[in-house]
């Protein structure tokens, strides 16, 4: 099972629609990659599960220092002046992603449920998927940094 073109081209739209309206910072798309990596991911990792029509889940990965730079742009205060905010807003980032997501699909689709939001953050870590799932990788650029959206959807 592949992830739908639809779903990749709503994901995109959606995830360049939320940071132009609430990080007012534009991302350009990069190469989608259909293979999501074993290797160690960025440091934070903010995850939406979705479950209906579709079940699966929507994660946004960083660096730290870009999510205190998200997460600054979003507060409007200077990124070196983000203490504990940092989770909230990158779990707020990829809840508005998923919703956001899940509003667009319904266009076609049945409506799916979305969850709170979860946000790990920390060093040397990967996340790996049983093989029942299909996964998409979208990078984006920001500032010339890199940020990626993730999709998974389980087999049902």
């Amino acid at each position: 099972m592949s992830i739908p073109e639809q779903l990749l081209t709503q994901l995109i739209s959606a995830t360049e629609e939320v940071f132009e309206r609430m990080v007012f910072v534009p991302v350009t798309v990069g190469t989608v990659d259909g293979h999501v990596s074993a290797g160690p991911h960025r440091h934070v990792v903010a995850t939406v599960a979705f479950a209906g029509h579709r079940n699966g889940f929507v994660s946004f990965h960083s660096s730290i220092d870009t999510a205190n730079e998200i997460a600054g742009a979003m507060l409007g205060i200077p990124h070196d002046s983000v203490n504990g905010e940092m989770p909230d807003a990158m779990g707020e980032l990829a809840n508005m992603i998923a919703g956001s997501l899940r509003t667009r699909m319904a266009a076609f689709e049945p409506a799916w449920t979305i969850t709170c939001p979860s946000v790990t953050i920390g060093s040397d870590f990967s996340t790996r998927y049983p093989s029942e799932v299909s996964e998409a990788r979208v990078p984006f650029t920001m500032n010339g940094r890199t940020v990626e959206v993730e999709i998974i959807l389980s087999k049902r």
